[in-house]
């Protein structure tokens, strides 16, 4: 089922590379609340305007939507390695194959996912979500080619890649509760407003009583509530019904539920 945490347990500064599993999360808490990725799959570009909610505040400067949170999510669930530098630096190996498959119900070539990359790391991010929490910075700074390899099913072999993670994204491993869950079934979602509602869903680890009201999550994931745009959304939202029920997430006329299912790591 989710968890989340706070035994982070990141490796020792200038040690060796150790198993990622158990330590790097698929994501964090703070991210889904705080409308770090807009509600779409096609994201216009952000100029850095605060984003407040009642979670705390971020603002975003560079294009950030759903398929950029699918991307960094895959990264941090296929990670086999990480490893912290003298610097405090934090580096993942990453099997570049596993995360275009992981994300494979968006058709990603190798090129889709570079691009992907490259907006992510060129957008500059600043969050404020407690006294202990405030962050500016990118959730990648840089993806290497790594000199390990790995076969290739249909010949050769391929490399591997080496992410070192952002000032934001470290801040949020180190700082913020822990999320772990497999993000395919996200990513298999057809609208970008179903996608963030079930990541800041999966953000809670109970729901309110009876359900959240459907209109109050399009209202936390920052869906305008005026004109055609709440329309379509809800219109969006119930055509995802098949798809938030893989994740866990039950629509009941008006309210949203967390089903039985739920997606695991």
């Amino acid at each position: 089922m989710l968890t989340s945490d706070r035994k982070h347990g990141l490796p020792a500064l200038g040690g060796s590379s150790v198993d990622a599993r158990g330590i790097v999360p698929t994501s964090t808490c703070t991210q889904a609340r705080v409308r770090l990725y807009q509600a779409s799959q096609k994201p216009g570009a952000r100029d850095g305007a605060w984003q407040v909610s009642s979670w705390g505040k971020c603002r975003v400067s560079g294009r950030l939507g759903q398929r950029h949170a699918d991307c960094l999510e895959a990264i941090f669930y296929n990670a086999e390695r990480v490893q912290r530098t003298d610097d405090g630096a934090l580096y993942l190996l990453v099997d570049p194959a596993r995360v275009r498959r992981c994300i494979s119900a968006a058709g990603y070539s190798s090129e889709g996912l570079a691009k992907l990359l490259r907006e992510i790391m060129s957008a500059v991010i600043e969050i404020e979500a407690s006294a202990d929490m405030r962050i500016m910075g990118h959730l990648i700074d840089e993806v290497i080619e790594s000199p390990v390899r790995r076969r290739n099913p249909l010949g050769g072999d391929r490399a591997m890649m080496r992410v070192r993670v952002g000032a934001v994204a470290a801040g949020l491993i180190e700082h913020d509760l822990h999320m772990r869950h497999d993000p395919a079934p996200i990513a298999a979602l057809r609208s970008g407003v179903s996608q963030a509602i079930a990541r800041h869903v999966l953000s809670h680890k109970a729901a309110p009583s009876g359900g959240w009201r459907l209109d109050g999550l399009l209202d936390a994931v920052g869906v305008d509530p005026a004109g055609n745009a709440r329309r379509n959304a809800r219109r969006a939202v119930r055509g995802d019904l098949d798809g938030l029920a893989l994740v866990g997430i039950v629509i009941d006329g008006d309210r949203i539920r967390r089903g039985e299912a739920e997606i695991a790591r």
